[in-house]
């Protein structure tokens, strides 16, 4: 009986260890990096507050730096040459970097999902109201010469406005070549540039409510431009772009919804980060969410329900800690 007694209880220690939580496993104090972008940037101050919850989740004296670097198209760079441990990106650059196409010359498969529909964003365009321009179309159908604004070389709002213009048969040489030009600037030149008469337009990303966006609306009337439904289909195909739809009112003046390209943000990590340390990292972020929230308001599209889904990853592998705490809510 007594030899039975013990057998019961080892098994019932053994059943309760199994039930406990990743994170409740003893770890070491860390020290990780995580990059955003540019201070000033929606990003700088996601990347802020998510390092902070972060760094609360992780054992005592651990530290979580927010890099201000290097974008949508930089940071999965940076996590291939194991300069960032967690880093922000966006669904289609996680997958160009895992596969090595478009703006990466080599594949880096390093890379792992912990969470993504973070946000929304859209790749989206305006015009001068009193502009001939009313779809992107008419630049090469009308032969009209326009300088359009966009964000620094390198960055995704550039990238996929040269694929936009691309797709429409308008590269920047024919954009040029029309008396045109793109325009590669900070946030800071954009709206002077629009009241100075430097600039007819913008093409490049934008969130709900985008300060940048709210102030060049304000100070000008703007038509705000829906893609082609066709070309939204081809840069899908090509590029793995997904349709999305800015809603009417989000700007002034944007009377309609305006239908472009859109993702979200997705947080990825490289797979050598241990298991323990992506869940406690995850469970720190699902537990923090109104936090997150009012430090950054974009995030209020966040469902972690769903965050470990094909699309919201953009079909790069999850990390198996973040995988594991999906599995254990019920939700994968």
């Amino acid at each position: 009986m007594r030899k039975y007694k013990m057998i019961i209880v080892a098994i019932s220690f053994v059943c309760f260890m199994g039930l406990l939580p990743a994170a409740s496993v003893a770890m070491d104090p860390v020290s990780l990096k995580l990059a955003s972008f540019r201070v000033g940037s929606g990003w700088y101050v996601l990347g802020g507050v998510m390092a902070d919850v972060i760094k609360n989740g992780l054992p005592a004296g651990s530290t979580v730096d927010a890099m201000p670097k290097a974008g949508g198209v930089g940071n999965p760079q940076l996590i291939g040459v194991k300069k960032a441990d967690f880093a922000l990106a966006f669904p289609v650059t996680a997958n160009w970097a895992y596969n090595g196409v478009h703006k990466y010359k080599k594949k880096i498969q390093n890379i792992r999902v912990v969470a993504g529909g973070l946000d929304n964003y859209w790749v989206l365009g305006a015009v001068k109201a009193d502009s001939a321009i009313k779809s992107w179309a008419d630049i090469k159908g009308k032969k009209i010469g326009i300088r359009l604004s966009t964000q620094a070389k390198g960055s995704l709002s550039e990238v996929a406005a040269s694929q936009i213009l691309k797709t429409y048969g308008t590269a920047y040489e024919d954009l040029d070549k029309l008396g045109g030009k793109i325009l590669m600037m900070g946030f800071k030149e954009m709206v002077p540039a629009l009241k100075e008469g430097a600039i007819d337009g913008f093409l490049m990303m934008a969130t709900p409510y985008h300060p940048t966006w709210t102030e060049a609306a304000i100070s000008r009337d703007l038509r705000f431009i829906s893609m082609d439904e066709d070309i939204i289909k081809k840069m899908g195909a090509e590029y793995g772009y997904t349709r999305s739809v800015v809603p009417a009112g989000m700007f002034k003046g944007q009377d309609k919804d305006t239908v472009v390209i859109g993702f979200p943000t997705v947080l990825i990590t490289r797979d050598d980060i241990s298991d323990e340390i992506v869940y406690a990292a995850l469970t720190a972020i699902v537990a923090n969410t109104e936090k997150i929230k009012a430090a950054y308001k974009a995030f209020e599209a966040f469902d972690p329900k769903t965050a470990w889904t094909a699309d919201k990853r953009g079909g790069v592998p999850l990390h198996p800690g973040a995988e594991k705490f999906y599995k254990e809510k019920g939700w994968m």
